[in-house]
């Protein structure tokens, strides 16, 4: 293997690790997006329940009055 290629497969694997630190530095960033994203979905998902129970509540609510209005 000639000089010349070995410096070239050298700066070609140097390259190969800057792309690789860089590709887990956006893995992390994406992992903690969707940490939060998860965390906001919980959230949400609690919401729902609650607003479910809610609208069980107006429902039920309103099968009294109309029964009362028969």
């Amino acid at each position: 293997m000639s000089e010349s290629t070995v410096i070239a497969n050298q700066k070609t694997i140097v390259n190969n690790q800057k792309t690789i630190l860089a590709n887990q530095a956006t893995l992390r960033a994406n992992q903690t997006t969707i940490k939060k994203n998860q965390a906001a979905i919980l959230k949400n998902q609690s919401s729902i329940l609650k607003n479910q129970g809610a609208l069980d509540t107006i429902i039920k609510n309103q099968k009294e009055i109309l029964a009362r209005l028969k």
